[in-house]
């Protein structure tokens, strides 16, 4: 299985070629947001340029990476003289506290005398005069966000991060605003009130206000253009604060606060999607070891395949052992059975909205001495039992690596060199004799 783990580990960059991104919400969360969730933290001296940057020119966008549509009924128009304008200030109003909290973890702010409370709908921060600068058409897939997304209003602007915490893929216009940048450069030209729970006030507050009201911050950063306190709830978040050196006052507010609103679309699709669809299973196991051929207990299959193909040649899904439903853009875990015998492998779900475990594609397989004792066939007609040099021999033309353990293991990769080396076959030697073979492959089928 140690191949499997792996493989799980760096599927987002490995096969994929997807565009560099932070690993999934529901990853982290094990642990207990996974390895590299701690937010990405750049250096203190990048920041600071980064600033510098933006005061010359602005910020760059950028998407970094792994939330479905939200339904949501629109507000009845009143029917007066001046309807127009009192449904827009209704909408205004809806759908944000009357009250600043007093608690600075309830990730909220208060400008030009209006309530924020992040997260909040796209459509929600729209309402309240911002007009988005961008693409509002451009898709997150689950557990996705881009950040530095520019925002206008009157003199103003700020910087937003879009997040998709749901299911189902959905377009930035559907998505939630998960957090707020505003800084000194892009507020000069405003003279709106700006307040912090606990009476911090924009302009007006320092650092040791600061810490009078929150007390001492999770972490901190004294610069050469600024003191930045950052107050951690966890993961994805927190609210940073900077205290510029010229002025010794608060003025640059970012809030990140990356949780599912409620209202997400989370329903899972039983439509079938078209890459399950126009799956078609080879006719022949043949010798190519870049292929992702095999045979399964007598069936041929071509990696990734879809699950349901292996349940129609007789295998069950371990439900217990097995996510059942998978969001969009995402994998899940899925334990099959064949005659008592029983192996785990993660199924990746390429379609654009949530579905069942069954109308995902198993990305591995595999078959062993001391357990899955299923019998696994790769190209070359290579298989459990066979001596180790006839396995040389059916390699010898293709890309691989041997690696020889301590315990006397040897292991075989074999792995195209154009592609990824984690999408592979992988063979285990002891004592002369083929003992377990591993495949791999999550890369989306063309």
């Amino acid at each position: 299985m140690w191949l499997l783990l792996i493989c799980c580990a760096v599927f987002m960059t490995a096969c994929s070629g997807k565009e560099e991104t932070i690993k999934p919400l529901e990853e982290q969360q094990d642990t207990p947001i996974e390895e590299n969730n701690a937010k990405e933290n750049e250096s203190a001296d990048a920041e600071e340029k980064g600033m510098q940057d933006a005061e010359e020119g602005g910020k760059e966008q950028a998407q970094e990476s792994e939330t479905p549509a939200r339904i949501r009924e629109e507000t009845e128009k009143t029917e007066d003289e001046d309807g127009e304008a009192k449904e827009e200030e209704a909408a205004k109003l809806a759908n944000v506290p009357e009250k600043l909290s007093d608690n600075l973890y309830d990730f909220q702010i208060s400008i030009d005398g209006t309530v924020y409370q992040f997260p909040m709908w796209y459509s929600d921060f729209e309402a309240l005069g911002w007009q988005y600068d961008g693409d509002n058409t451009d898709t997150l897939s689950n557990n996705q966000y881009v950040s530095a997304q520019r925002w206008n209003k009157d003199a103003a602007s700020v910087y937003t991060k879009l997040a998709n915490m749901s299911m189902n893929t959905v377009s930035f216009a559907d998505s939630m605003v998960a957090g707020i940048n505003m800084d000194r450069y892009q507020m000069k030209d405003s003279d709106w009130e700006i307040l912090l729970p606990g009476g911090i006030q924009w302009g007006v507050s320092n650092a040791d206000d600061i810490k009078a009201a929150y007390g001492d911050p999770t972490s901190d950063y004294d610069g050469d253009n600024y003191y930045k306190m950052s107050y951690q709830y966890d993961f994805y978040r927190e609210i940073e604060l900077y205290v510029y050196k010229d002025t010794g006052v608060l003025e640059q507010i970012e809030i990140e606060n990356l949780v599912e609103l409620e209202g997400a679309d989370n329903s899972v699709s039983d439509e079938v999607p078209d890459i399950v669809k126009s799956y078609q299973a080879p006719t022949e196991l043949g010798d190519d070891l870049y292929s992702f051929h095999v045979e399964l207990e007598g069936n041929l299959y071509k990696l990734p395949c879809p699950v349901s193909e292996l349940i129609a040649n007789g295998f069950t899904i371990v439900e217990e052992k097995s996510d059942m439903e998978v969001a969009s853009g995402s994998f899940g875990w899925v334990c099959l059975q064949y005659n008592n015998q029983s192996f785990r492998a993660i199924a990746r779900n390429y379609a654009e909205y949530a579905v069942t475990i069954e109308n995902c594609m198993l990305t591995a397989m595999e078959s062993s001495d001391f357990s899955s004792d299923l019998a696994l066939v790769i190209p070359g007609n290579i298989k459990r039992g066979d001596l180790q040099a006839d396995v040389e021999k059916a390699i010898e033309s293709f890309h691989s690596e041997t690696e020889t353990s301590s315990s006397g293991f040897t292991y075989y990769t074999v792995y195209d060199p154009d592609g990824s080396k984690l999408c592979n076959y992988t063979i285990c030697v002891k004592e002369g004799k083929v003992f377990q073979i591993e495949v791999a492959n999550d890369k989306k089928p063309e």
